[in-house]
């Protein structure tokens, strides 16, 4: 009886303390009227005298200052103050469910009372505190009663659902369907009464519903009505709060139906109803949050966030975005597939009146490629049967991306301005990104044949007729022309790709890149600049990787088709840049530019060292990790080259440049294994191999002489890092005179040295000290002259201290009288360079660089 007895007093309280607050509210403002209305007195001013005052032309009108909309404060940062304002509406209303749970544990310990009556008094206390707040909602309105009302109203919802579940879980009183129905009955419940209480009702009533199905459990897997009963929630919660605009309830009625759905999915039940589940929520989540039956937000757009979207922009990026992702990460294929084709379609033509929601359009457009490799995560062993059974998958797939490339261009052509570009060219890519997904993860030419190669050709008549009216529609201008000419070209190449042999195909990706720019130049059509860049990439990646270099060297592929592959590697890049040289400048066609001009600055070493390498007699492992090390310093220039001359973002610039600092640390390591583990220097043995080519002309070049001059072309312009070209090219040369005395098998240390070699390195090095100072006088370098000085003075201390050791008679005299000569006739040179170099101005000339 205690605990009835609390229930009533608290009830009696709580109906006490609001009148007289709202008593206390009624005499703070009639006490604020009242001071209000007693005005200051105006003192009384005599007349004043004025002076005449000159005419003053008037003053030019201020411009209107238009305010800044203050930014709406956050969700939480709305509650807390609330919280705190009104802190005992919550916990009266935790009171009040407490002591509903307090009484029937009282009825259950005493036995008192039946089940069936315990339950019966349970609903009935529910019922009588749902009663009672609508009473006093009705009696004295929201004005004076505040939350009480509700505080009574949700506190009878959480008894009603307490007392349903403990008559199925307890007592056994009801079955898992007709639980579930009442369940749902008292959900729909709560969210009516939320439409005269307020928000905390209706948020109840959605928490409550996708709740229920959980709080019942049961074994087994669940039904796929349960998808319907989702959508039923989340329709009723958006419903609702689209028409009342409280916002917040709509985040749950789109996360939570949500979320449910994936749980249930997880348990078993079909993925195909999630499918369905998550079109649903998609797209009343872009309709329902406004108020209206057909999307039409206005305002700010999602991607411009910093500028504080409202929240039916916010809920239906939500419900887009969570759909996206439902369907790629927990719907199997081909539904996955199938489903996000739908979004992708239907998207665009649903929110055609909804300016604020364009650019939701853009997340099922990257979700309908990206589901192609999703589908062998989330359908790992079926996928493969699948595809088997269901042959018109891949070719599905593609039709549903052309369809919904066709409601994008539908809104290009509603557009207006920059708006109308974006909707063609994302019109335009979404076809090609799923044909290319498709083509790259599926690999259905094993599965369709010739019908996959006449499925991209038709994509490509496609695109091709798409810029036949994009140029009739445009004046032969603009981006939509210069989209699809580029996507029919790209197209065009990729069914190359699949009915060529490797070398015809490099001949004819050269002929398509030059066909291109020829088009660029007689049509002006700038955007085929991303064809002539992307091309110029398509050739490094097919001599580099695909096939790559391992057929070329080691001679898979015949001589003919090395000789057109290498050929056509440099001749489309040359061709493209010659028809377009001389255009107007336009920023796709620079970048195009650019992309050819650096490619070629790095596949034309490459292939020269490729050429080399295929007419050696076998590849022995010094060259060929100095041919990977040439490779890849070539590649680091290029991404050095593109960061110092295409624009872009500062992450695209540090993104260029961590890619070069990789690709020449890959490179350092190459060399500094070929200097130590693999040079030949190390004898015969597990890594290191004899030279094989004849004197001077042999695979050390490829080893050593070809990345030191990569290196040197690599740093040019930076001169105090081009020390480092000379560390391979002094090894080369000392490799090249051993080579000469003792052949290629006995290059190893463990033979000694002979004495003419001795002599030779002798050589060489004052060969070496004379042309570094020839360079300082022709740079104008210190540096170059003090590295030569520094080569004489090893010369000469080798002569005394390792060649005179092996000298006897006339030799040593004659020796020693050649070096005495060479040194004079050198430091006469020294003395001569360093008298120009002291007359000569303090500057270099112009193209020098220090």
């Amino acid at each position: 009886m205690l605990e009835i007895l609390s229930l009533s007093v608290a009830v009696i309280a709580l109906i006490v303390a609001q009148r007289a607050h709202g008593r206390i509210a009624w005499l703070t403002r009639r006490i604020a009227a009242l001071e209000a209305g007693q005005g200051a007195p105006v003192a009384e001013t005599g007349a004043v005298a004025t002076a005449p005052v000159k005419d003053v032309p008037p003053a030019p009108e201020p411009r209107p200052v238009v305010a800044r909309k203050p930014a709406r404060p956050s969700i939480v940062a709305r509650f807390l103050p609330w919280l705190r304002a009104n802190w005992i509406y919550p916990v009266a209303g935790l009171s009040l469910v407490m002591a509903a749970v307090f009484l029937v544990q009282y009825s259950i310990e005493k036995g008192l009372l039946s089940p069936a009556m315990r339950i019966a008094l349970a609903l009935a206390l529910g019922l009588s505190l749902v009663a009672g707040g609508e009473a006093l909602r009705r009696r004295w309105g929201a004005g004076q009663a505040g939350l009480v009302p509700a505080t009574l109203a949700g506190a009878g919802v959480f008894t009603l659902f307490a007392a349903v579940l403990a008559a199925y879980h307890l007592y056994a009183m009801l079955g898992a369907e007709a639980a579930l129905l009442v369940l749902a009955l008292v959900a729909l419940g709560a969210m009516a009464l939320g439409w005269v209480h307020g928000p905390m009702l209706a948020a109840m009533g959605v928490i409550g519903g996708s709740a229920a199905p959980f709080l019942l459990g049961g074994g087994g897997p669940p039904p796929v009505l349960l998808f319907g009963y989702f959508g039923a929630v989340a329709t009723l919660g958006l419903g609702i709060d689209g028409l009342r605009r409280w916002g917040w309830v709509s985040i749950l009625a789109v996360a939570l139906p949500l979320v449910a759905g994936v749980l249930i999915a997880g348990g078993g039940a079909p993925s195909w109803g999630l499918a369905l589940l998550a079109l649903w929520i998609a797209l009343l989540g872009t309709a329902l949050p406004g108020g209206r039956l057909v999307p039409g937000a206005e305002g700010v757009p999602l991607h411009r966030w910093r500028a504080r979207p409202g929240l039916e922009v916010i809920v239906a990026g939500l419900s887009v975005l969570g759909a996206t992702l439902a369907i790629l990460t927990q719907v199997k294929a081909p539904e996955s597939l199938l489903a996000m084709g739908a979004l992708a379609v239907l998207l665009p033509l649903w929110t055609a009146r909804a300016p604020a929601l364009a650019d939701l359009s853009l997340i099922p457009a990257l979700g309908l490629p990206l589901a192609v490799p999703v589908a062998g995560i989330t359908t790992p062993l079926l996928l493969s049967m699948i595809l088997n059974l269901q042959s018109w998958l891949p070719q599905g797939s593609v039709a549903l991306a052309v369809l919904a490339g066709l409601a994008m261009l539908w809104r290009s052509e509603r557009a207006g301005g920059l708006a109308r570009d974006l909707w063609a060219i994302l019109a335009v890519a979404t076809p090609g990104a799923t044909l290319v997904a498709v083509e790259v993860f599926w690999k259905p030419m094993s599965l369709l044949g010739a019908a996959w190669p006449f499925t991209v050709m038709a994509l490509a008549a496609g695109y091709t007729a798409l810029a036949l009216w994009a140029a009739r529609r445009d004046g032969g201008q603009g981006a939509r022309l210069g989209a699809a000419a580029a996507a029919a070209i790209a197209t065009i190449a990729l069914a190359l790709m699949l009915i060529l042999s490797a070398g015809a195909l490099t001949v004819a990706l050269a002929v398509l890149l030059a066909a291109t720019a020829a088009m660029d130049r007689r049509f002006d059509i700038p955007y085929l600049g991303w064809i002539i860049g992307l091309g110029t990439m398509a050739m490094g990646w097919r001599l580099l990787f695909d096939p790559g270099l391992d057929p070329i060297l080691l001679g898979e592929m015949s001589a003919l088709d090395t000789g057109l592959t290498l050929l056509a590697v440099l001749a489309g890049p040359l061709a493209a840049l010659a028809l377009i040289r001389g255009l107007p400048a336009h920023p796709a066609r620079d970048w195009g530019r650019i992309i050819a001009e650096t490619g070629l600055s790095g596949l034309i070493p490459v292939v020269l060292a490729v050429a080399i390498a295929r007419f050696v007699d076998g590849l022995s492992p010094h060259a060929s990790l100095g041919l990977q090390a040439s490779v890849l310093i070539a590649l680091a220039a290029v991404q050095m080259a593109r960061a110092r001359a295409l624009p872009g973002s500062r992450a695209m610039l540090w993104l260029r440049r961590g890619l070069a600092g990789l690709l020449g640390f890959a490179a350092g390591l190459c060399l500094l294994a070929n200097l130590t583990l693999f040079s030949p220097l190390a004898g015969p043995g597990f890594l290191a191999s004899p030279v094989r080519g004849w004197p001077v002309l042999n695979d050390l070049v490829l080893a050593y002489l070809a990345p030191a001059l990569m290196l040197a072309w690599t740093l040019r312009h930076r001169p105090r890092a081009r020390f480092l070209a000379a560390i391979p090219g002094i090894y080369w040369l000392a490799l090249v005179i051993r080579h000469l005395w003792h052949g290629g098998a006995r290059m190893g240390l463990d033979t000694g040295f002979a004495q003419g070699e001795l002599y030779a390195y002798t050589v060489a090095l004052l060969v070496a000290g004379a042309l570094a100072l020839a360079l300082a006088l022709r740079l104008g370098v210190t540096g170059y002259r003090i590295a030569g000085l520094a080569l004489i003075g090893l010369a000469a201390a080798k002569a005394f201290l390792i060649d005179a050791s092996g000298l006897t008679g006339l030799m040593r005299v004659g020796a020693f009288l050649a070096l005495g000569l060479s040194l004079v006739g050198l430091a006469w040179l020294n003395a001569w360079v360093t008298g120009r170099m002291a007359g000569s101005p303090a500057e270099p000339p112009e193209g020098v660089i220090r």
